[in-house]
């Protein structure tokens, strides 16, 4: 097993894993070793004695959707559980306003060394393969993060082991859940956790939520965690709704000196703005999600933006939108082209235009960036490639609403 948040390392528990990867050989050893007897766990009709876990880092990076390695996890797929994840959610439970990233939106699987040994017996492959969600939840006064991963499985369901497993249910559809509430030490700190794992026929799902402490609440009481892992949408192969668009995708330039995020009513009301503004100036284009749900721009950017593919007339390309604010005045103190090939014009109300093309541009396909800066100091900056019109860009920027 794995953790749900993966945040510069990862925690295993070897006992988990070598039991689902060979039971009957870890259950063998057991007898044989004549080790001490446990306690009963409810649901389990055999008990295995807690081990020790070890921690270790890892490098590795982000994959993508439509990963071949892994066919099940498509864009409209990570779509389709993460909106049937958000809604699983208790009704009196919300998701607190972050960047998709943390936003409950199942991301690409990591990629990891390959061949690589982290344990004897334990490998690379034992913690890849899973897609991953994560964000923070609330109920009341009480906050807590929330991860949930899915993986393609279908292997025996393991024995419960102590410490691991509190109760095991079995659900009339015969999908075997495992759920805990306890505290653990760790560097001489008290943790508060609820997990819960879900044994479909072809889907491994698991969730976690904690807190630091050995009395803190938690937002989520372990029949609702049962729930949410138990839910059938979360299958591997279950079916995406025609019409499901890709998820929202982490967008927003990086700051040398972070600012605080925009409030989600502001960038709600700037996605209108933009969505409204769009129809008019681009009438002809589609994009592959609504071009007014802007999200929370990451990297302490201080930002609402978008990264959708467009289909013009032309042809079709991505195009990024980020709308922030920030100390800019220098960038109304020239009107002419730099030899970085840079071009900047300053318009009648003085708005300052900023274009510049990429000499390199990444796959093959031209790049150009476009910024807007307003007279309220609000900047609208834009990445394209071909297919655009940029006199209908700098349109697009000034529309009435835009300003933060």
């Amino acid at each position: 097993m794995r953790t749900d948040m993966r945040r510069g390392g990862v925690w295993m528990d070897v006992a988990v894993v070598v039991a689902i990867v060979s039971v009957g050989t870890v259950v063998a050893g057991v007898l044989e070793d004549q080790r001490p007897s446990v306690g009963p766990i409810p649901g389990c009709d055999f008990v295995l004695p807690a081990e020790e876990g070890f921690s270790f880092s890892i490098g590795s990076y982000g994959g993508r959707y439509d990963n071949p390695d892994y066919p099940w996890l498509t864009a409209t797929k990570a779509s389709a559980m993460s909106t049937a994840l958000i809604e699983s959610l208790p009704a009196d439970v919300e998701l607190e306003f972050a960047p998709p990233s943390n936003s409950l939106v199942f991301q690409p699987m990591q990629i990891y060394p390959e061949g690589v040994e982290i344990a004897e017996g334990v490998t690379v492959e034992d913690i890849s393969g899973d897609s991953t969600a994560s964000g923070v939840v609330g109920r009341g006064d009480v906050l807590a993060p929330l991860g949930v991963s899915v993986e393609e499985w279908d292997g025996e369901i393991p024995p419960c082991v102590e410490e691991r497993v509190d109760e095991r249910t079995t659900l009339p559809d015969g999908t075997v859940v495992d759920t805990l509430d306890a505290v653990s030490d760790f560097n001489g700190g008290a943790t508060r956790r609820r997990t819960a794992v879900a044994y479909f026929a072809d889907t491994l799902v698991h969730a976690r939520t904690s807190n630091d402490g050995s009395d803190v609440m938690l937002p989520l009481e372990v029949d609702e965690l049962r729930g949410i892992v138990a839910n059938p949408e979360l299958r591997v192969t279950a079916g995406v709704p025609d019409g499901t668009p890709p998820p929202p995708r982490d967008c927003g330039s990086y700051r040398e000196y972070p600012t605080l995020p925009l409030s989600e009513d502001t960038v709600e009301r700037i996605g209108a703005s933009l969505a409204d503004q769009w129809a008019v100036v681009f009438p002809d284009t589609q994009s592959d999600r609504p071009i007014g749900d802007l999200v929370l721009g990451s990297f302490g950017s201080g930002s609402a933006c978008t990264t959708v593919n467009v289909s013009t007339p032309t042809g079709s390309t991505e195009l990024s939108i980020e709308i922030s604010t920030g100390d800019t005045t220098g960038w109304r103190n020239t009107d002419a082209q730099d030899s970085s090939g840079v071009n900047r014009s300053t318009l009648p109300d003085g708005t300052v235009v900023t274009r510049r093309s990429d000499e390199s541009p990444r796959g093959g396909q031209s790049s150009e960036w476009l910024s807007v800066l307003r007279p309220s100091n609000t900047l609208v900056q834009f990445s394209f490639g071909d297919g655009i019109d940029v006199d209908s860009l700098v349109e697009l920027a000034s529309a009435a609403g835009l300003d933060l």
